[in-house]
């Protein structure tokens, strides 16, 4: 690519970011109708069991239009996949069958004229249930744990035989909680007919996937359905697979000939969308005397459902961090009574990473040596432990060294219990991140036209994240126009193909589209600039720059110059268009089809077949944790990362830290708890589900170290991901500052004032 991209350093100000503030943004659920109607969603109270019953007459009596349940609803066709190798949050779909696998299923739908009367009726739907005991707790069914159909588990060496043969010996189990996403903006569908044609407006972060997944349920040709979302506020993975509610809601706008908007209530979301699971890992270390690994094993498990047993793997990523000579990863899952679980933010490397990361510190202490001493010691170098291949970039031992001098590691005791400020113990603990690079076909649609205005359009998805801004700057740089006019058309399914907004693809992806089609056009206004009737007539197009607005020619002789207004003046229709399209070398040509067609799992990365490619960081926290209460405060976090070339520093920094304090969440405040005799999530609230707000955050220092990723056989911006890069790790480095602080190893996150009380 000719085209330089000089945003680096560059800390662009969001340029959708007036629209967001004022409200002028449209969200889904804001679009609105003539005669439009409203539905709400009736959920079950058992576990597991059957609907024997459902009593409607008063709901029609106080308003309802229409009241589907599995007794009247349309027979859908059943998707072929689900996550992570399909569109679908679930295979399962309720209002099909009498049966209901998990507490907060959907029951009914209730539709009527206003959210009120909606909102009246369904709460008066009368549902009657044959319960039976349901199984929802991961550690009591771990003895019915088992492989994921395709499943593969890390084999490097005799680990055993390593473990059993070293000096030091670590053996432990880790264990996280269920999580839930709670994005700012609730799950919504809007959904109208057309002349025969389903037009949906709903937050999402696959287009493509909602628009297979909605042709597939009706047996309609994907052309027959068009997704709009040019803005979703808030994901990370709750909005990035298709759910139930979609389909329920179309059906029902069909039914009535009328459009249907469906808004889902905040308990709701905690049943009808997805989930990060619970986990349990194993980790075994065997190490020499010096800390030097010999073997390395992590059983890592987690639940599923009964309608899929699937899930992402957790030991594939950890094992890539350390040198080792013998490795070992299993991954596992239970299927339970519950809504599938799904992608949330950096799926399974948050829950794997921390039961290493704690298992590495566990090993530093034994071996009484530092902790990032101990993991430069081990540190993997250049290449895969696990595949042996090149890592395209890899800036995790720079990041220790960064991330130590900015913290002040140096004056960190080795001994815990060894800091004190008044009756606070301080503790300072840190970890490594990583996350895969993973990155898809794009194709970009760019348009110059009049006073040298540039639209952009692609079908891809903006969750906050920034790609409106990186989009921007990268046309309105190679154009050489100012940002301002540069105006990005995204988020709508009848746009050329774009990215999905999941596994931090989304800028990796769509920004080699962006520069081709933005090259070709400069390349076509220069053609244009230099024919015999314009003022730059036989100039050599090599020579020719874009600066203000105009077509330069500078030589030694003379100064040239036509602006883009006038050149375009002699371009048919007074534009030009490009497209830019962009395949990552060696995608198959089936597999190509198959994410042009939304088939594409969302954690189905191309793998490159020279580079091992992935993001890495390490981060340093430091927790207080009072000696009479228990109380546990974060006053600082420092991270450094090398995730090649970056796009926006403004945004990146933001997304990491953003990600640093979700996971110091993680560490400290969130969990879903479970009545497993019931089946149910007991705090499916913000009441009392707890978010971190800023008194619970000092500083948060991030760093990103410049990166220059080789790889560009699969990415030619060599741009890697960022999004979920800043989660990973920060759980470990919270557990291993409050060993630090309490000499109390906590082996399970949240970690809460019971978990240290005892030991103070």
């Amino acid at each position: 690519m000719s085209a330089p991209l000089n945003l680096m350093g560059s800390p662009l100000p969001r340029v959708d970011g007036l629209a967001k503030v004022t409200g002028r943004a449209r969200y889904a659920a804001e679009h609105t109708y003539s005669n439009m109607a409203h539905a709400r969603l009736v959920t079950a109270a058992i576990g597991r069991g059957r609907v024997t019953g459902i009593d409607s007459a008063a709901a029609e009596a106080a308003g309802a239009r229409l009241v589907l349940s599995h007794l009247n609803a349309d027979r859908l066709a059943p998707v072929k996949a689900a996550y992570p190798v399909g569109q679908a949050q679930t295979r399962y779909l309720p209002l099909q069958s009498d049966e209901v696998r998990y507490a907060g299923q959907a029951v009914a739908l209730v539709v009527a004229d206003t959210p009120e009367a909606a909102d009246l009726a369904a709460s008066l739907v009368g549902v009657t249930y044959a319960a039976e005991a349901p199984q929802t707790d991961l550690v009591e069914h771990l003895g019915r744990a088992r492989k994921a159909e395709g499943g593969k588990d890390i084999e490097k060496g005799d680990a055993d035989a390593a473990f059993d043969a070293a000096d030091i010996r670590i053996d432990a189990v880790y264990t996280t909680a269920t999580e839930h996403h709670n994005a700012i903006e609730l799950y919504s569908t809007i959904a109208e007919w057309i002349d025969g044609r389903l037009v949906v407006h709903e937050p999402s972060q696959w287009l493509s996937g909602l628009r297979a997944y909605l042709a597939e349920r009706f047996g309609i040709d994907q052309d027959q359905v068009r997704i709009i979302s040019p803005f979703v506020g808030g994901g990370f993975g709750s909005k990035a697979l298709s759910m139930p509610h979609s389909a329920f809601t179309a059906m029902a706008a069909r039914r009535l000939g009328r459009p249907v908007k469906l808004v889902v209530s905040r308990p709701q979301m905690f049943t009808v969308g997805a989930y990060r699971p619970p986990s349990v890992s194993r980790v075994r270390l065997g190490a020499s005397k010096e800390g030097l690994l010999r073997s390395y094993m992590h059983d890592y498990t987690t639940s599923s459902s009964r309608s899929d047993l699937s899930g992402v793997p957790g030991v594939e990523s950890p094992a890539v961090i350390y040198a080792c000579p013998a490795i070992r990863g299993r991954d596992r899952f239970v299927d339970l009574d519950a809504n599938h679980p799904g992608p949330m933010r950096a799926p399974a490397e948050m829950p794997s990473v921390f039961a290493l990361e704690s298992a590495m510190d566990e090993l530093a202490h034994l071996v009484g040596i530092d902790p990032v001493e101990l993991r430069l010691k081990n540190d993997a170098g250049e290449r895969d432990p696990v595949s042996g291949l090149p890592f395209s970039s890899r800036s995790l031992a720079a990041c220790w060294r960064r991330g130590a001098e900015l913290f002040g590691w140096s004056r960190r005791p080795i001994a815990p219990r060894s800091l004190r400020d008044g009756d606070w113990l301080v503790g300072w603990g840190c970890a490594a991140s990583l996350y895969p690079v993973y990155v898809g076909p794009s194709s970009v649609r760019i348009r110059l036209s009049g006073k040298g205005r540039v639209l952009v359009q692609l079908a891809g998805q903006d969750l906050g994240t920034g790609l409106y801004t990186v989009v921007a700057g990268a046309a309105a740089e190679t154009l050489g126009v100012p940002i301002e006019h540069v105006r990005v058309e995204m988020g709508d399914s009848d746009l050329p193909f774009g990215s999905m907004a999941a596994g931090s693809r989304s800028t990796a992806s769509v920004m080699p589209a962006v520069l081709r089609a933005a090259e070709r056009v400069r390349e076509r206004l220069f053609a244009a600039a230099t024919q015999p009737d314009g003022r730059l007539a036989g100039l050599q197009v090599e020579r020719l720059v874009i600066r203000e607005g105009r077509v330069v020619s500078a030589t030694t002789e003379n100064v040239l110059s036509e602006s883009i207004e006038d050149i375009l003046k002699r371009v048919p229709r007074a534009a030009i268009d490009e497209t830019g399209d962009f395949v990552p070398a060696g995608l198959a040509t089936d597999k190509l089809a198959g994410i042009y067609g939304g088939g594409e799992g969302a954690m189905g990365p191309l793998v490159a077949k020279h580079w091992a490619m992935y993001s890495f960081g390490a981060q340093f926290v430091e927790v207080r944790v009072h000696r009479l209460t228990g109380t546990l405060r974060v006053p600082r976090a420092v991270g450094v990362f090398g995730a090649g070339r970056i796009a926006n520093v403004r945004t990146a920094h933001s997304q990491l830290m953003g990600g640093m304090i979700w996971g110091l969440s993680s560490g400290l405040l969130e969990a879903t708890h479970v009545d497993h005799r019931y089946g149910r999530y007991v705090n499916a609230n913000l009441a009392e589900y707890p978010i971190p707000v800023s008194a619970d955050i000092g500083s948060v220092q991030v760093e990103m170290l410049p990166e220059e990723d080789r790889g560009r056989d699969v990415n030619p911006s060599g741009m890697k991901g960022v999004g979920e890069l800043g989660v990973v790790g920060t759980g470990a480095a919270v557990a291993n500052a409050v060993f630090h602080a309490t000499g109390r190893r906590v082996r399970h996150l949240p970690i809460t004032i019971e978990d240290v009380l005892d030991g103070l």
